[in-house]
């Protein structure tokens, strides 16, 4: 990249490094942010995750809690469901009408535990069929519960807040979901918004994925 341009270099790092420097999330906490970004579904960036997973386990980061952010990541997949959900109730209003009032209420009961608030797609995703967002609820949960759980319920929304809110997600629902689930459990206004500044670096890859390729058709060693 330096030989490319300097200047480029140079004003990605100032870029890169704000947050890092200015911000109010730990060093250690911030490669657990780029290992979840760099192994969601929608990216699975090896080097990216290569990297930073072994700056992690040289901060002290152990292997539960790597697997931890791992299937806290693994569980966004919800949001297929959420769109499907609410897309079919716009073209058929009746449908889950006939769910269970008492499941109805425990599934927003437990997903109040964990978030904080029902907002209003989580509403008709739980009244299609509340059985099935329990289910999720108990998956989610998984990596802030039991003997091999790495996470706080804090760190857990945070981490969920940067892959929907990265580049190659930017998924509204989700980030309004984590920033308010995030707050209720104990996170600041700054280290919430600090998520959203370090991941922005994270167009990076562009030219990380693209310089090699163009030095090798132009004849130039990457």
């Amino acid at each position: 990249m330096l030989a490319y341009s300097p200047a480029y270099v140079a004003a990605y790092l100032d870029f890169s490094v704000y947050a890092a420097e200015r911000g109010a999330l730990t060093p250690r906490f911030i490669e657990l942010l780029y290992v979840a970004t760099n192994c969601t579904p929608t990216h699975m960036f090896d080097r990216g995750l290569r990297n930073h997973a072994r700056q992690a386990l040289a901060m002290g980061v152990t292997r539960d809690e790597l697997l931890s952010v791992a299937a806290t990541v693994s569980a966004m997949g919800i949001h297929s469901y959420l769109l499907t959900a609410q897309a079919v109730t716009d073209l058929v209003p009746e449908a889950g009408t006939e769910a269970d009032p008492h499941a109805i209420q425990r599934a927003f009961d437990a997903h109040a535990a964990l978030f904080g608030e029902v907002l209003d797609d989580v509403d008709v995703a739980v009244r299609v069929d509340p059985d099935f967002y329990l289910h999720w609820l108990n998956f989610v949960a998984a990596p802030v519960r039991g003997a091999k759980a790495g996470l706080s319920a804090k760190e857990a929304h945070l981490i969920s807040l940067a892959v929907h809110a990265q580049c190659t997600q930017l998924n509204a629902a989700g980030v309004r979901h984590h920033a308010r689930a995030a707050i209720a459990h104990g996170a600041s206004v700054e280290e919430v918004l600090d998520v959203g500044r370090l991941i922005s670096s994270m167009g990076i890859h562009a030219m990380v994925f693209a310089l090699p390729i163009i030095n090798d058709l132009t004849g130039l060693d990457s």
